[in-house]
């Protein structure tokens, strides 16, 4: 019912990942404590013979969250917890309006981006006059490197069929359709695919 699965478990939206979850945890925890039945490697090596068709290729597992007024999405794999807000340590030298700086997560510095930046979305105009702030910070991870992003609104995670994704069309502003892979439609919003290959050689280049 978690990220393998249909995602129907309602801890999903708040962890994210099942390895976020401490009922996932206490579970594994338990499994790893328990006495190993005494034909447990051949039941196992007999069953990973077997090939796996329970997989749909057809559905495609995606976090969608909102930068400014665009929302956004990525692959499930690449997302790794969404956090409460924090402070953004500037680095003398290397701030800039993409890169903002490191982020304590879990007792680790991690770099923190701005994909507002990146994707030329517009700030958004606040309702009360007042400066408007993240409500969440995304922590991904790309071909082994992680980065924060701060966002607006997360919504939940999404199973889409591969068959709804949209060539992205070029009325979308250049620097977004360059970091995008697709398009799809939710609830009557449309959706950019981020690029994990795209994003993490931007990304990377802020870094050098």
């Amino acid at each position: 019912i978690g990220v393998w699965g249909d995602q129907s478990c309602p801890r999903l939206q708040q962890a994210v990942h099942c390895r976020n979850c401490p009922v996932f945890a206490d579970a594994g925890q338990q499994l790893f404590e328990r006495e190993t039945p005494p034909d447990y490697a051949r039941q196992w090596a007999q069953q990973l013979a077997i090939p796996d068709d329970k997989t749909d290729p057809d559905l495609v597992s995606v976090l969608v969250f909102r930068v400014g007024a665009e929302w956004l999405a990525i692959d499930i794999r690449l997302a790794i917890e969404v956090v409460e807000p924090r402070t953004i340590h500037r680095v003398p030298q290397r701030t800039n309006r993409l890169f903002l700086g490191l982020v304590n997560i879990r007792g680790e510095l991690q770099l923190c981006a701005s994909l507002r930046a990146l994707l030329g979305i517009a700030p958004e105009e606040p309702a009360d006059g007042k400066e408007v702030t993240p409500a969440r910070l995304l922590v991904a991870e790309f071909q082994g490197s992680r980065w924060v992003f701060p966002m607006e609104e997360v919504d939940a995670v999404h199973r889409v069929p591969s068959g709804a994704l949209e060539a992205v069309p070029s009325t979308v502003e250049r620097s977004a359709r360059f970091y995008s892979d697709a398009m799809f439609t939710l609830d009557h919003r449309r959706i950019g695919l981020l690029s994990e290959q795209r994003l993490h050689e931007a990304l990377e280049t802020t870094t050098r």
